[in-house]
């Protein structure tokens, strides 16, 4: 899903989200808790977790490993991780068909290229899982990523963004700190004071996040519409208003100097730190983070930054979770594994470690952080009270035509070509892309 930050993907990030839980066995109707019964047959069972996306030895051992194996004792969770010849086409090329895939929910679409998710839908119905227990926007979102609105994902959690700021550079330039509920608008406002040059050092006010990704969700803007599969660019104003918006964030002098690109937010907050606000999935808990606290960041964190005409809304969703492949063995089992880890027992105890709880019970959110000394003191409730933007309808063609979008964009605020040049050419490219796709697909 991520790069770098995958490394902590399950160290902790918060989302103030909802995840489903609650299985029972039989005929019995669902437990409110999301508790799942044993397994009936207590033969020993080895389950294959193909980690697509990364999960660290720490984390599955804390996360998955022990909570399962106190529930189901009779069952071997063995972790494969994806690497050089074990890709997952590798793996199906050798007829080795993982039981269960650990992924990002924005990296569906390779899975979904191969055929690979099954519908969950009819195993929640005999398994009595209670859907009534997830964010509707989040299943609203799982669903997206099907053309025929299965549900193809359990998300384990998912992730909050915030506005991570600097209070030193907001200090050294005599600036008041970032509030909670800003618009882009203001957010780019306050980013022009902490923009500058002091005691030799160039400071950068503001980022926009590593990827184009967290403001198009945010503006539920389709890449391709479904129907007719053909580029929006050109035919939607609002891409237009997202381009203007990267250009008043980085259009500010100073803000995006030589060597700057998309993903270097992360490197200029927390180790060369000249950069004063970066909006991102919230950073407690990151280990990466954790360090540079510790070496000296002073830092707080608000908001993240909404459009005007939709206040109080955030990104779209950004989750990891489970998804049982066809073909892969013991589905019944499988599907009850993933329902105990998102039982309020375990996503409880997983959220005082620092794991983002993917439930909604108030109860088990607020146990977030507990044992994390950072969050000490620190008001979460704003960033938790966002809402995910509305999804909007996906395509095949989104992941593959993204990096070209973002490539114009830069283009566009880099001032190496206007706003409709810009949406053209990327427009142009997509075209050429969409039908070199459909020739593959032949």
């Amino acid at each position: 899903m991520f790069n770098k930050q995958s490394k902590w993907m399950l160290s902790g990030l918060v989302l103030g989200c909802a995840v489903m839980s609650g299985c029972s066995g039989g005929d019995k109707q669902p437990q409110s808790s999301g508790n799942t019964p044993a397994v009936q047959n207590n033969s020993p069972v080895t389950v294959t977790l193909y980690a697509r996306t990364l999960l660290l030895d720490d984390d599955f051992d804390k996360y998955i490993k022990q909570p399962l194996s106190k529930k189901f004792p009779n069952v071997t969770i063995q972790k494969v991780d994806s690497e050089k010849g074990k890709t997952i086409q590798d793996l199906l090329t050798a007829g080795q068909i993982p039981d269960l895939i650990w992924e990002g929910l924005t990296n569906m679409q390779t899975l979904n290229d191969l055929k690979l998710p099954v519908d969950l839908e009819p195993l929640a119905k005999k398994h009595g899982f209670d859907l009534s227990r997830l964010d509707p926007t989040l299943v609203k979102s799982i669903r997206s990523y099907s053309d025929k609105n299965q549900l193809l994902y359990l998300p384990f959690r998912a992730f909050s963004f915030g506005l991570h700021y600097n209070k030193d550079i907001f200090d050294k330039f005599g600036v008041e700190y970032p509030k909670d509920n800003m618009t882009w608008d203001q957010a780019v406002e306050l980013a022009k004071k902490v923009t500058g040059t002091r005691d030799g050092v160039e400071f950068r006010g503001l980022h926009s996040g590593i990827s184009i990704n967290r403001i198009q969700t945010q503006m539920s803007l389709p890449y391709v519409d479904p129907k007719t599969e053909k580029p929006v660019l050109l035919s939607n104003d609002r891409w237009q208003t997202l381009f203007r918006t990267y250009k008043d964030i980085y259009g500010i002098p100073g803000n995006y100097p030589k060597g700057a690109s998309f993903g270097d937010g992360r490197k200029a907050f927390l180790e060369t730190r000249n950069l004063a606000m970066f909006p991102h999935l919230l950073l407690i808990g990151d280990a990466d983070f954790a360090e540079s606290v510790k070496k000296g960041l002073n830092w707080g964190v608000t908001t993240f930054p909404s459009m005007k005409d939709k206040p109080g809304v955030g990104p779209g969703v950004f989750s990891d979770g489970f998804i049982i492949p066809e073909g892969g063995k013991n589905q019944d089992l499988v599907f009850q594994l993933v329902a105990h880890l998102l039982s309020d027992e375990v996503q409880g105890e997983a959220a005082k470690l620092g794991n983002p709880p993917a439930v909604v019970n108030p109860e088990v959110r607020k146990k977030l952080y507990e044992n994390n000394p950072l969050a000490k003191g620190v008001n979460l409730t704003p960033i938790f009270n966002m809402k995910y933007a509305d999804p909007y309808g996906r395509t095949a063609y989104d992941s593959k035509v993204q990096s070209l979008v973002q490539k114009q964009l830069e283009q566009y605020f880099t001032d190496k070509a206007d706003l409709n040049t810009a949406l053209r050419v990327a427009e142009e490219q997509m075209i050429k892309t969409i039908n070199e796709e459909k020739l593959k697909a032949k």
